[in-house]
């Protein structure tokens, strides 16, 4: 089978390569090995996140365009940024997929087993814990915060953006009742990177690189 000579000067022309790139990126970000990683947290043993690492990246919505109906950027609306309804649809199905995975009435541990789990088969990277204290008064709780960093053009597959604006990050949040010591998962928070912010994984990074998270 011969091949157009105008489309294959197109395809190495500078546009043509442009747009190539950030495909090829997209394919090529499916090609890490997820299945071999190895952590234990909290009370969680390594065998047992590997069943929670291998149910998570069976999930459809662990590959595009489940996450994601964009093509040309992250978002439902072409080119323009995301709406505020749509990162909300992102965090609660999230949010929403964690808790399946964690099960009926799981232990904290689990919660964060299983949050490391789906993040990981995404192929986002574990970069930072926050603790913050709560803003009330009495400031008898925090929220503590683990980041993750993922490739933006894993939401747009032709997303020549994507290579300017190179990460979205991911914060799953817990609550900390500090009287009681006790965490609790309560939201996920997906942040697009965009002219109104490009986060630096390399001065963000407070942890190891390939450790798995636990609380402090």
């Amino acid at each position: 089978m011969s091949t157009n000579p105008k489309i294959a000067i197109g395809l190495l022309s500078p546009v043509g390569l442009l747009f190539a790139l950030p495909i090829l990126l997209w394919a090529f970000s499916f090609t890490e090995l997820f299945g071999q990683e190895k952590c234990s947290i909290g009370s969680i043993s390594e065998t047992e996140y590997q069943t929670l690492l291998s149910r998570a990246g069976a999930q459809r919505w662990t590959v595009w365009p489940d996450l994601s109906n964009g093509v040309f950027w992250p978002s439902d609306r072409g080119f323009r940024g995301p709406t505020a309804l749509f990162n909300s649809n992102q965090n609660d199905q999230l949010l929403s997929q964690i808790r399946e995975l964690a099960g009926p009435d799981p232990s904290v541990n689990r919660q964060l087993a299983s949050a490391h789990a789906v993040l990981r088969s995404m192929g986002a990277e574990y970069v930072q814990t926050q603790e913050v204290p709560d803003i009330r008064r009495d400031r008898a709780g925090s929220r503590v915060r683990f980041t993750y960093y993922l490739p933006q053009v894993r939401f747009a597959p032709a997303c020549v953006l994507c290579l300017i604006w190179w990460y979205t990050t991911i914060d799953v949040i817990f609550s900390h009742e500090l009287a009681a010591g006790r965490h609790e998962l309560q939201a996920v928070n997906v942040l697009h990177a965009g002219l109104k912010g490009t986060p630096d994984k390399s001065r963000a990074r407070n942890v190891p690189w390939g450790s798995c998270p636990e609380f402090r």
